[in-house]
């Protein structure tokens, strides 16, 4: 079982033991701060065509639906950060040339962090950590159009793991929509993968969807999140330089 998944989350309601901390720090924290420190060096991006217009959002109710969720948070710079995280993912899949479920990866995007926002998702008892919170509203909403079980699990798992920093390409326990997720994040708050990407088609999504000081935002929604709930992976995190990598990137803002 994977720290972080929705099946760890039935068990810990999003609360690690002392045993977990120390295992996280060795197979997340660690790879995932060598992963950020290769963001200040020169790198190569892909050579595969990359055009932000490719990428049509999904016109479904469930996805309508998310998307006035979303609106609903009043952080204008998580809106943008949801949004860039979806297209982020399109695009690495794209150069992965994985095959991914685009619907569900989107929803999964625009969800993700309502429960570091939105204090009506996150105040849920149960929950002690703000993924957890996010991935019940998405299955609220999943079941509200009764959307595939199946599909609805992949999206509470890629919510839930989204945060963990770093996540295993060849464990085939995972989903590309959870790999794309984290992958997505990683890029969008600390710079991981960006570099990867053809410039042009960064510049579009940057202009389409502006950061709005998300360096900042950022950083005061964790640092609430580690105070509301101390024994999560995103107060691991902060202890663990999470903060300082986000006013370190490359974005610088």
């Amino acid at each position: 079982m994977i720290i972080g998944s929705r099946e760890w989350m039935n068990i810990s309601h999003g609360q690690l033991s002392i045993k977990e901390k120390i295992k996280l720090i060795n197979q997340v924290l660690m790879p995932a701060s060598f992963a950020f420190s290769k963001t200040f060096f020169q790198q190569m991006p892909s050579d595969t065509a990359l055009e932000f217009n490719e990428f049509q959002i999904p016109d479904t109710a469930i996805v309508k639906e998310a998307m006035i969720e979303l609106e609903h948070c009043g952080s204008l710079s998580v809106i943008n950060h949801s949004w860039r995280s979806y297209f982020w993912a399109a695009a690495i899949a794209k150069c992965k040339t994985w095959d991914v479920n685009h619907e569900s990866l989107l929803i999964a995007s625009l969800i993700h962090d309502l429960g570091l926002v939105d204090d009506t998702v996150a105040y849920n008892e149960q929950c002690k950590c703000f993924t957890y919170a996010s991935a019940l509203h998405a299955e609220d909403l999943c079941k509200k159009h009764h959307y595939p079980e199946d599909k609805t699990e992949n999206i509470s798992n890629a919510i839930c793991l989204h945060i963990n920093g770093y996540l295993d390409e060849n464990d085939p326990n995972l989903t590309k929509e959870v790999l794309l997720l984290q992958k997505a994040t990683a890029c969008d708050v600390i710079g991981t993968d960006f570099a990867e990407l053809k410039q042009s088609y960064r510049e579009d999504v940057l202009t389409q969807y502006p950061r709005e000081n998300f360096n900042d935002e950022m950083q005061r929604l964790l640092k609430k999140e580690a105070q509301r709930n101390p024994k999560s992976r995103t107060a691991l995190m902060c202890k663990s330089g999470l903060p300082m990598m986000i006013k370190m990137n490359i974005f610088k803002q």
